[in-house]
């Protein structure tokens, strides 16, 4: 089962979280991916994958001095976690 839920930023920019609950063997594992939507775009892009973001935005930020780029800069543990609740609320046993 999967929910997505988008997050609007200070800076007019969009953050798309899909997140995943399923159960393999008898054990229930969580994910998660991301997707970011630049102010004035209609596009949703992956920040890791997309040649012309990382180009543009990411190498730059590099030699500034941000080791990894990782989903912390894009998105907290408490908007993943909200989303998780979101998604369990859905599938809830009643």
């Amino acid at each position: 089962m999967t929910h997505e839920k988008i997050f609007k930023r200070k800076d007019g920019s969009q953050v798309k979280l899909s997140v995943w609950l399923y159960v393999h063997e008898n054990k229930s594992n969580w994910g998660y991916l991301m997707w970011i939507k630049e102010c004035g775009s209609d596009r949703w892009i992956d920040p890791f994958s997309d040649r012309d973001y990382v180009l543009r935005i990411i190498n730059p930020k590099l030699k500034e001095g941000i080791k990894v780029d990782a989903f912390d800069h894009y998105v907290s543990s408490k908007e993943i976690l909200e989303a998780k609740l979101e998604l369990w609320k859905l599938i809830k046993p009643v």
